[in-house]
């Protein structure tokens, strides 16, 4: 499957000179943000459970888009995917079996710590908002976490309650050179182009 990953330039030398990239959780922004931590460590655990690392040294996944805004499997657009001052978007064909894939919409529940109801109109979701907080903390937490689980549900759909698998995200162990396909750099005050194709 092709996939593409935004990263900082340093990560494409370091992908260049060893023939592979795994995630520094030391170096990792995200993991160091306070709020997001739980998020991530929670998305670990879930690859864990679906996919075994490589080898013991991997802990932490790196992350990556499939499918971009209104269904489209397309890189990224370079106007809106500036996370660092020097960074490449690399894409790359993985094995499916290798990735975990999840709508990056409703991964913003779990990133806010927030239940997420399967409700399908208004009605169903204030009964489901009823329930849920009419239940104790910790029965809350479990049925939070519970709800999560329909991140990992990409099937496309479309409508007022119904939206999903429009942008897809995946999260993935290891990159290796030899899946790499094109690369482009993005650096500040200058122009995007392309530094590698196959």
């Amino acid at each position: 499957m092709i996939m593409w990953t935004i990263q900082p330039y340093c990560v494409y030398q370091q992908l260049i000179s060893n023939g592979f990239f795994y995630c520094n959780p030391n170096k990792s922004e995200n993991l160091k943000h306070p709020d997001f931590k739980l998020a991530y460590q929670w998305m670990t655990k879930q690859l864990r459970a679906r996919l075994a690392p490589p080898c013991n040294q991997i802990i932490t996944p790196l992350w990556a888009r499939y499918r971009s805004y209104a269904y489209h499997y397309q890189r990224p657009d370079f106007r809106w995917a500036r996370d660092y001052p020097d960074e490449v978007c690399i894409e790359y064909d993985i094995p499916e079996d290798e990735v975990l894939l999840s709508d990056f919409e409703i991964w913003h529940f779990v990133l806010n710590d927030w239940y997420y109801s399967s409700a399908t109109s208004e009605k169903e979701w204030e009964q489901d908002e009823r329930r849920f907080d009419a239940l104790s903390k910790v029965e809350q937490q479990r049925i939070k976490e519970e709800s999560w689980q329909q991140i990992f549900d990409i099937t496309l759909r479309h409508g007022e309650w119904t939206r999903n698998g429009d942008v897809v995200q995946g999260c993935f162990w290891l990159l290796r050179l030899n899946q790499v396909r094109r690369v482009w750099r993005m650096k500040e005050e200058e122009r995007v182009h392309e530094i590698y194709s196959v």
